[in-house]
């Protein structure tokens, strides 16, 4: 079992190390650092200016007092980080499954001496690789922060968990979408679409009212259900978008709940990638 276990091991590291080469044997890898420095360089920059300029007159900006730093800048932009994380995502994830069926080398790969789990947890740790060195960059202004402002050391390390997390969600969502699409361009743009939709939700429950758009004519027989019915609408919307459950963690608050999401959320797409190249074996 253990002679199995390191086999696997392996298998999975070789799979992860030729992936994770890949990204920067093309220009990809570079463009997505490339825009993760910018993008978030800008934002970093621009808020810290902000929270300065409110610090000198906070009533000018409706605040009583000086605002709590870690609320008003730290949290949202770590929760701004992990969405800008998600919308990247289809670059890195595109080209894992679909481009191997496009060239038609993913039959080769099948054919190899690897299980089906060694080969989607290695593509799986190489995009996830790729998401770390972008959490480096990230931890350029977490390291300039922690220099000139005293954080609480419980933001920064749920603040980083979340934005691993909420990576790690977008990466198997990616991942599987790319195992059912033959071309990378597709896989992205699909990829791009469900993320989107899934980050729009988010906004569109928040907003909903707390009763359901029943008419009062209506009898209390029928409306008695439909309120019942729109309200586990109401919920789902509010708990499935994927930025929702960060909000607490990037403050510090830790809750199951959010961190359950998230691990389930991934390994879900993870067993639906599974069975799509299940059902190729079984096509074949």
């Amino acid at each position: 079992m253990t002679h199995g276990f390191r086999e696997s091991a392996r298998n999975i590291w070789a799979v992860c190390k030729r992936e994770f080469k890949s990204y920067f044997l093309t220009p990809v890898g570079y463009v997505v650092v490339g825009m993760v420095a910018v993008v978030s360089g800008l934002a970093f920059t621009l808020t810290f200016f902000m929270f300065a300029q409110i610090t000198q007159s906070p009533s000018q900006y409706g605040y009583p007092s000086v605002p709590d730093f870690e609320e008003t800048l730290l949290s949202p932009f770590l929760v701004f980080c992990g969405v800008l994380i998600m919308f990247l995502t289809p670059l890195i994830t595109m080209r894992l499954l679909a481009e191997e069926r496009h060239r038609g080398t993913i039959e080769l790969l099948l054919t190899y001496p690897l299980r089906d789990r060694e080969i989607i947890f290695g593509k799986y740790f190489a995009a996830m690789g790729m998401v770390l060195v972008m959490m480096l960059v990230l931890s350029v202004h977490l390291a300039v922060v922690s220099y000139f402002v005293a954080v609480e050391p419980a933001v920064l390390v749920f603040g980083v968990i979340t934005v691993f997390l909420m990576s790690a969600a977008f990466i198997s969502l990616g991942m599987f979408v790319s195992s059912v699409t033959r071309n990378q361009i597709t896989s992205g743009v699909v990829t791009f679409g469900l993320t989107l939709v899934l980050y729009v939700i988010g906004n569109v429950g928040a907003d909903l009212p707390a009763q359901g758009p029943v008419p009062a004519a209506w009898p209390e027989l029928a409306q008695a259900p439909l309120q019942f019915l729109y309200g586990i609408f109401r919920a789902l919307m509010a708990e499935l978008a994927l930025d929702a459950h960060a909000k607490d963690m990037a403050q510090g608050i830790f809750q199951p709940k959010d961190i359950a999401y998230y691990l389930l959320f991934s390994a879900f797409f993870i067993f639906l990638t599974f069975r799509a190249l299940e059902s190729r074996h079984w096509r074949g």
